[in-house]
């Protein structure tokens, strides 16, 4: 919470706050108060602050306020087990914290267990790092779901096939609202196998009615890009490339005897 007026007011004994353990606040240059931390500041003013502006700090115990550094001039108490100038980021809880150089900030979880990928120009898991698909400044982008931002954000981001990011909250919860695919790019975010078995199942147990036999559609499969001309029918169209049922229909037609097809408008 705000120490809002005058800073002559101790900073409480307890460490930090509901985001960060950490034995300093922030004053903030934009409204000229003291804050725990930005996050503290956004959920309580109109305007967001950017850490990297803040060159004072006021001392958890003994309320000297200073410039940014890691220990107080005065009582020589550290701010924090993990700090980082550059970030000024102090936190007391050990988070596997380090400061990637190539995003401009701090991650946590480790540096040997990530790489950063100079298109992505971001922070990926070494698992990925032979073979994922590249998307120029993918996490300078909000997220699809719920419009925050992802690059600085405290929730784990979830990596999808295509290279799309989303908060692993937002895609945990658009799972639970079935929806599967990228709100992106429309591609499949989880294996759907089991799913277009069923398909298969359903069109199986389910036949045309006769004055449909002949129809076919073009489609473009949203998962592997490619196009094919299949059976029309009401349960789905499966891409021939790679049976998924994720595709749009492009153009309904019967052929004619005569080799020119005949277009025929249907409505979904």
């Amino acid at each position: 919470m705000a120490e809002s007026g005058s800073l002559d007011v101790k900073v409480e004994d307890e460490i930090g706050c509901k985001h960060y353990k950490r034995r300093t606040k922030f004053v903030t240059p934009c409204c000229d108060k003291v804050y725990t931390c930005r996050f503290c500041h956004d959920e309580n003013e109109t305007h967001p602050l950017n850490r990297k502006d803040v060159t004072e700090l006021v001392c958890g115990n003994c309320s000297t306020r200073q410039k940014v550094q890691a220990e107080c001039e005065k009582c020589r108490l550290r701010f924090g087990k993990y700090t980082c100038l550059e970030c000024k980021l102090f936190d007391d809880e050990d988070k596997n914290q380090y400061h990637c150089e190539g995003c401009g900030i701090c991650r946590i979880g480790g540096r040997e267990r990530f790489f950063h990928c100079q298109k992505c120009n971001m922070c990926l898991p070494n698992k990925l790092q032979s073979g994922h698909k590249c998307i120029e400044n993918v996490s300078r982008a909000n997220c699809p779901v719920c419009l925050e931002d992802i690059h600085t954000s405290r929730i784990p981001c979830h990596i999808p096939d295509c290279g799309h990011l989303l908060h692993r909250t937002c895609f945990e919860d658009l799972l639970q609202s079935g929806l599967f695919t990228c709100p992106s790019c429309q591609t499949s975010l989880i294996d759907m196998t089991p799913v277009w078995e069923h398909y298969d199942q359903e069109i199986l147990l389910t036949p045309m009615p006769t004055e449909f036999k002949d129809y076919l559609a073009q489609i473009l499969c949203k998962d592997c890009q490619k196009y094919s001309t299949v059976p029309y029918h009401v349960v789905g169209l499966k891409c021939q490339s790679c049976g998924s049922y994720n595709t749009t229909r492009t153009k309904t037609f019967r052929p004619d005897a005569d080799g020119v097809d005949e277009e025929i408008n249907l409505t979904d």
